[in-house]
């Protein structure tokens, strides 16, 4: 891969470590603190513990275990191939930055699947009648890195 190639693939691994850290501590908290209850922090934002058997939102909860299972822990590991070699192959610290929160989410969710056969979810916004599913850090950090990721798609699109 050649020169630079340790830099990037630290990078990568620093920000893989940070969010499954943060990610499997918060879910540690969440385990003990919301058994049973739910905390309002602030009118649209809960804290109420969820077990998710299935992937984002809810799909494929219901499905058979032998379509489930291979699904759920397979995609964690091609994401967390894909996002390193993109983020060692585009030398650029920003994408392995962004690929490491990508890879650092998939892997806090393997986890929870592989050890405790379903993702515990714990932030839950709603306001009215509008509601999105509950979902954890790991969610929010592969969310948030592919949100900037495209939008910087789009921003340099324009330019």
């Amino acid at each position: 891969m050649g020169k630079g190639f340790g830099k990037y693939a630290l990078v990568y691994a620093l920000c893989v470590f940070f969010v499954l850290i943060l990610d499997l501590v918060s879910k540690g908290l969440a385990q003990v603190h919301l058994q049973h209850k739910e905390i309002t922090l602030l009118p649209f934002l809960h804290l109420v513990l969820v077990y998710n058997k299935g992937i984002a939102f809810g799909l494929l909860s219901d499905a058979p275990s032998f379509i489930r299972i291979p699904i759920l822990l397979i995609t964690p590991i091609i994401a967390l191939v894909i996002t390193f070699i993109y983020a060692v192959r585009s030398r650029e610290v920003f994408n392995a930055i962004i690929m490491g929160m990508v890879g650092g989410g998939a892997l806090g969710n393997f986890y929870d699947r592989l050890f405790l056969g379903y993702v515990r979810d714990f932030i839950y916004l709603s306001y009215g009648g509008l509601s999105w599913p509950a979902f954890n850090i790991a969610d929010a950090s592969i969310s948030l890195a592919l949100f900037i990721f495209i939008l910087r798609g789009i921003r340099a699109g324009r330019g």
